[in-house]
């Protein structure tokens, strides 16, 4: 089965939730071909050092800057090997696209990005706990 993966899941589960290590564990065992974009990849690298830095969003740019060498090594040691058994789709998505589908679903520009990702790979499951995403008729929401 095909699943795309929000980045909320990999953040909960880099935080060390449960229910997240559970949907990951099930693309690394093989039971799903799991699917990630851009837009993923970039929130989880954000999110994750904001996490394992505790640092402000005001600040993080200053750190990534002046301590270079512990930004990669955070993100070799723990975003890489995680992120390594998805594959990481292009986005294809105009303007129009995007537009459509913020009014249509009453989405933020990023879950639009990743909605019309899923649509344009005709991928109909999304791994996710954010509840945006239900409004979607055609997208099946799990956990």
């Amino acid at each position: 089965m095909k699943v795309f993966f929000d980045s909320n899941v990999f953040l909960k589960y880099l935080a060390g939730v449960e229910e997240a290590k559970k949907l990951v564990d099930r693309v690394e065992h093989g039971e799903w071909e799991g699917y990630v974009n851009d837009i993923v990849v970039s929130e989880v690298v954000y999110g994750y050092l904001r996490l394992a830095l505790n640092i402000s969003r005001y600040k993080l740019r200053e750190y990534v800057v002046t301590h270079i060498d512990r930004v990669e090594e955070l993100l070799k040691q723990d975003v890489y090997p995680l992120l390594a058994n998805f594959v990481n789709l292009p986005i294809n998505v105009s303007i129009d696209t995007l537009i459509q589908y913020m009014t249509s679903y009453r989405l933020l520009p990023n879950d639009a990005l990743i909605a019309a990702t899923c649509r344009f790979y005709a991928i109909d499951t999304i791994a996710t706990f954010d509840e945006d995403f239900r409004s979607i008729p055609w997208l099946r929401v799990i956990p």
